[in-house]
């Protein structure tokens, strides 16, 4: 499966969910397939978050924003319903790294 740059050798893609798919979450899927199959081939998309509370820099989103120092490519899903802060938060992610 390939998506933009990226191909990925596995259809596995975890999905992003509020309170479940954090850092240590997504680490344990990583390590388990790993020792499965040998190698990390899926997608593991963070907590799904929202551009407001994200622009806004709350301290529980940025928490969720982390990610691992092995997790490529990192993978955040945004919750919006406001253009203008869709902007702002895509363009905070780009523009820190976040993502």
């Amino acid at each position: 499966m390939r998506i933009g740059p990226f191909a990925l050798r596995s259809p596995v893609v975890l999905a992003p969910m509020a309170g479940v798919t954090n850092v240590a979450f997504r680490t344990l899927c990583r390590e388990l397939e790993e020792a499965r199959v040998g190698t990390v081939s899926g997608l593991y998309v963070c907590e799904m978050v929202t551009a407001r509370a994200l622009v806004e820099r709350h301290p529980v989103t940025m928490h969720m924003t982390t990610f691992a120092p092995q997790e490529s490519p990192r993978s955040l899903q945004l919750y919006t319903v406001d253009p203008a802060t869709t902007y702002d938060a895509a363009k905070m992610i780009v523009e820190e790294n976040l993502a």
